[in-house]
């Protein structure tokens, strides 16, 4: 197994061996896709859009119509979270001298993530938050769960809730099942949120922990067999955690990981009928389900990358049908109870760790499947937050590279960040041109995507806005925007901003990678818009006071 070159900062390990090798399912299963015709492999000049994409001269084009009098749903800024790691200092968030790093404060700063998760995925199977309490020279060390070696740990509960505090993040934590126990879960519950911690920075005490997640993939067993915890031993030990922390604080908000077998026909878990299992064992309320399903496509490495590219593009289709299968299985586990969704991991993820594309992660692809990403959490009523992998460093993952640079993720987060804003997302009527894209690892096919998708949210008396994706990099496109009901009168400006990727598959730190550009438009009953290919774009139409 290959792992990745390591960074300028230090060298890192792949924190996502365990991830890319995907239950060990055959590579050519994984980039058709289930019921798919293995793509074939081959060996292929550097992958650039000029090659893959060829430039169209026509535009394609497009509809929206917006009804400003539908009620619409509560607009939730809880999916704009992100994960932060404790291993190397919080992902080089720390410096050398144990403060967080000037710029990457201030990037995350300026990202505002809304909730942040701790201690960072798997790491959490074999992480023991006391030890990273108290002055730096007495504290203990913690297993870095993929690298198997410990390392002080620097980014303890102080500096994981400062950081939160200086972002204005919600903080998750996600406890250690695995060879934790209800005891030590209770205690650090006990200190967050009783005793509290208190500030270094601002001397003021630090926020409580908002939301408890009980484990991170226990479905997952094959990386760490020693780790592994069989399911109804799990439900058993979700049922004493729960117990221990509702002991302290009877309304604290606690979620259970949980699977479904298969996406789109692949099997995703290494046990079988998990969740189920674990629902059958579990007596104590639990108050949302955990899930990683929106990492996507995930396809082998032979995979042709303009498949690659379309199956992220059309990944949120299947992510939607994952949560609805999910919903079901809760469903029929307490008929007439809903429970809510956290997305507590997802990121554009594309092959399985070799060759070029493995670090597809990076580039302009995965912040428009990220931008998609976010456009389908804002819009599911029964998603309670989502958090993407991850806020830095963290080899190809973080939204913020360790060396001064920002990834199209970043830039995707930050857009949606801005259209978020208000109190309703409100419904919107798109007609677009298509495209069919193909079965591509755990992206189904989708005979007709548009190629234009938006969401609409309202400020009420002051703004509306409009988030476009526009998915097609062979061309670009025009489009009519109507909103019925809004008396023009009412109108005082229309501005349209655009972030466009000139090559999706440029895995390059850069700030170039995308371009931005900014424009008034008239105001108009039909405002008419032009999008460069592949790119992201926020129309803005201000009301008068």
């Amino acid at each position: 197994m290959k792992t990745p070159p390591p960074a300028p900062t230090k060298p890192h390990p792949d924190p996502d061996a365990a991830r890319r090798r995907l239950l060990g399912l055959p590579l050519a299963w994984l980039a058709a896709g289930a019921g798919a015709a293995p793509l074939a492999s081959s060996t292929r000049p550097p992958v650039t859009q000029a090659r893959v994409f060829p430039p169209e001269a026509a535009p394609l084009h497009f509809e929206l119509d917006i009804d400003t009098r539908a009620p619409g749903i509560p607009v939730n800024r809880r999916v704009l979270g992100s994960n932060v790691q404790w291993v190397y200092g919080g992902d080089d968030m720390l410096a050398a001298d144990d403060r967080f790093g000037p710029k990457m404060l201030a990037f995350a700063r300026a990202l505002g993530p809304t909730v942040l998760r701790y201690p960072g995925g798997a790491q959490s199977d074999a992480y023991h938050w006391e030890r990273g309490v108290g002055p730096m020279a007495t504290r203990g060390q913690n297993e870095h769960v993929n690298a198997r070696a410990s390392q002080l740990t620097r980014l303890g509960t102080r500096e994981f809730l400062e950081l939160c505090e200086a972002t204005g993040a919600a903080p998750l934590i996600t406890l250690n099942l695995a060879t934790g126990t209800p005891e030590e879960a209770a205690r650090w519950m006990r200190a967050t949120n009783v005793t509290r911690f208190t500030s270094k920075l601002t001397g003021q005490p630090l926020p409580k922990v908002a939301y408890w997640e009980l484990g991170n993939e226990p479905y997952l067993t094959q990386e760490r067999p020693d780790l592994a915890v069989p399911p109804a031993e799990f439900a058993r030990r979700a049922n004493a955690f729960i117990a221990a922390l509702r002991a302290i604080e009877p309304d604290a908000v606690i979620g259970l990981p949980l699977t479904m077998d298969r996406r789109n026909g692949i099997p995703t878990t290494h046990v079988f009928g998990f969740t189920a299992q674990v629902l059958a064992g579990i007596t104590e309320r639990v108050d949302f389900v955990s899930v990683h399903d929106a990492y996507m496509p995930f396809a082998g490495k032979s995979a042709d990358p303009a498949a690659l590219y379309w199956g992220a593009m059309a990944a949120t289709r299947s992510v939607r049908a994952d949560m609805d299968a999910m919903q079901r299985a809760l469903h029929a586990w307490r008929p007439g109870v809903t429970l809510p969704l956290a997305v507590t991991e997802y990121s554009a993820m594309f092959t399985l760790g070799e060759g070029a594309t493995a670090q597809w992660a990076a580039p302009p692809t995965a912040g428009l499947y990220a931008a998609d990403a976010l456009r389908l959490f804002a819009s599911s009523p029964d998603v309670l937050l989502a958090n993407q992998w991850s806020l830095s460093a963290n080899w190809v993952f973080g939204a913020i590279t360790a060396h001064g640079f920002t990834r199209p993720v970043y830039t995707a987060m930050a857009w949606m960040g801005q259209a978020l804003q208000g109190e309703r997302v409100a419904p919107a009527a798109m007609r677009s041109d298509s495209v069919a894209t193909p079965s591509v690892g755990l992206s189904a096919a989708v005979p007709a995507l548009p190629l234009v998708e938006s969401l609409v949210t309202r400020e009420a008396g002051r703004a509306w806005r409009v988030a476009l994706i526009q998915k097609d990099p062979r061309r670009s496109a025009q489009g009519r925007i109507s909103l019925a009901g809004l008396p023009i009168a009412k109108v005082r400006t229309v501005r349209l901003e655009t972030w466009h990727a000139p090559d999706v598959f440029d895995a390059a730190d850069s700030q170039a990678l995308w371009q931005h550009a900014e424009q008034a438009l008239p105001v108009a009953a039909s405002i008419t818009v032009q999008l460069p290919p592949s790119s992201l774009a926020l129309l803005t139409i201000t009301l008068s006071s």
